[in-house]
């Protein structure tokens, strides 16, 4: 592959140098195909005999575990701390920031079970409680959805606002760094 080009190993996509020229666009859009893994879960959630349930469960692990982490990393690392520079101490968008970045924190605990999950079921196994496994399933989509309006509704228009010229480069640039470019 050319060095603008990189394929994530197992998570089955593709990024390019050139999807970080907007990175407040590549952030929408990683939120899009966040809500399409969940869509899938849920599928899953509800057909775990499904003939291709072990490949959706390792796609879906794949990206939980490759893809996610630099998701949560470009806004707690990057694009949260350069808006709380660019707000006033008064500014509503730092209790949603603050809210935000508790939801990430509790997301890599309580995601422990749904991973260990996915694992038994990308291996041909069924999770220990199914029931349980399809309940938990739609209770972390709901907040994730929720989680992910509110970043589209409130942070990331501010974003676009808010940060300068200079800002989006260095966040563009670190995104771009975190993998690989």
């Amino acid at each position: 592959m050319d060095a603008g080009k990189r394929k994530f190993q197992g998570a089955r996509t593709e990024a390019c140098l050139e999807d970080f020229a907007d990175p407040i666009g590549f952030i929408y859009g990683e939120h899009e195909r966040f809500r399409q893994r969940c869509q899938k879960l849920l599928e899953l959630a509800n057909n775990l005999d499904a003939e291709d349930a072990s490949e959706i469960a390792r796609s879906i692990l794949d990206y939980m575990e490759q893809e996610l982490p630099l998701h949560v990393a470009d806004e707690e690392e990057d694009l949260f701390q350069l808006l709380k520079r660019r707000s006033a101490s008064e500014d509503r968008v730092l209790s949603v920031i603050e809210l935000l970045s508790q939801e990430h924190r509790e997301d890599v605990e309580i995601g422990r079970s749904l991973l260990e999950s996915l694992r038994s079921i990308s291996a041909g196994a069924q999770p220990d409680d199914p029931r349980m496994f399809a309940d938990y399933v739609r209770a972390f989509t709901m907040l994730q959805r929720r989680h992910h309006a509110l970043e589209n509704t409130v942070v990331l228009p501010l974003a676009y606002e808010r940060l300068t010229l200079e800002d989006k480069t260095e966040l563009s640039r670190r995104m771009a760094a975190r993998r690989g470019f």
